[in-house]
């Protein structure tokens, strides 16, 4: 069924379900789980670099890889084959990209629960990767217990 399913991770509360299911979904098919992370290098993270002395990228990029490598060796001891990348750039161009790239059959990205206007101003991540992707995306929630 998939042979190569991509996770969009950032470690952030609302992917943990998305981390659950792509995990689960990689073991029953036997496939490859690739974990990509992207620094959004617009927004308020693009001004505070422009304005900053410091590398705000940088820094996030090295938080996001280590957050991607802890997760990424948790998987692997459970069996699972892992590939992990951090890309910079606005998330649902990077994801669709990489998708491509690596012949990805499922995507997979955690719901955030943003109300409807900030989902309008600040764009949702899973809308545009509708038109972007060449393959699945699953929009994973967590379950109300």
């Amino acid at each position: 069924m998939y042979r190569k399913i991509l996770l969009a991770y950032d470690g952030a509360p609302y992917t943990a379900a998305a981390l659950l299911q792509s995990a689960g979904l990689a073991r029953l098919c036997n496939a490859e789980l690739h974990l990509l992370g992207v620094v959004t290098t617009s927004g308020s993270l693009g001004i505070a670099e422009s304005v900053g002395t410091s590398d705000v990228w940088g820094m996030e990029h090295d938080t996001l890889r280590q957050i991607l490598e802890t997760t990424a060796r948790e998987l692997h001891s459970q069996g699972l084959t892992m590939l992990i990348c951090v890309r910079e750039g606005d998330p649902a161009t990077e994801l669709a990209t990489y998708a491509r790239e690596m012949a990805i059959d499922l995507v997979v990205l955690g719901h955030s629960g943003k109300g409807v206007l900030p989902r309008w101003f600040h764009d949702s991540v899973g809308v545009k990767l509708l038109d972007l992707l060449p393959c699945t995306l699953l929009v994973a929630q967590a379950r109300e217990e």
